[in-house]
């Protein structure tokens, strides 16, 4: 699977590492399948099996192309574009190789996204916790 849109990112054959873009990108397993929230968009997003395999892995620090060649590296590289991980400095970890049923899949949502970005609870003291606002508020 290819996805044309991408232009900012393309696998180089050097091994990468990601990490999540922010403390704004977070994400929940629920019964095998992870639901990841971005609080600066709004949107939100649901993986298959296959994607939530390399999702894993990818936060554990493996390269998406060394586990799972071609589809891990674009499926990276559709993450990068989506603004849920960014390129890490540190080296990947070693990892075995992943085999994927199908090809690993992303659907974006984004129709909660004005109820999501209004949610006052995301704008909280991060020592203090909900009600007290950042100073920065």
């Amino acid at each position: 699977m290819t996805y044309p849109w991408i232009s900012h990112w393309e696998p180089s054959g050097i091994m990468a590492r990601f990490q999540l873009t922010g403390p704004d990108v977070v994400g929940e397993e629920f019964d095998g399948e992870v639901v990841v929230l971005n609080l600066k968009t709004g949107q939100y997003f649901g993986l298959n099996e296959s994607g939530v395999a390399l999702w894993s892995a990818i936060l554990a620090g493996a390269d998406p192309a060394d586990i799972a060649g071609i589809s891990g590296s674009e499926f990276a590289a559709h993450l990068v574009e989506l603004g849920l991980i960014s390129q890490s400095a540190e080296p990947p970890v070693p990892a075995e190789k992943l085999t994927l049923d199908g090809a690993p899949r992303i659907d974006v949502y984004d129709d909660l996204s004005d109820l999501i970005l209004a949610d006052p609870i995301h704008d909280v003291d991060t020592e203090k916790g909900w009600p007290k606002l950042p100073d920065s508020a």
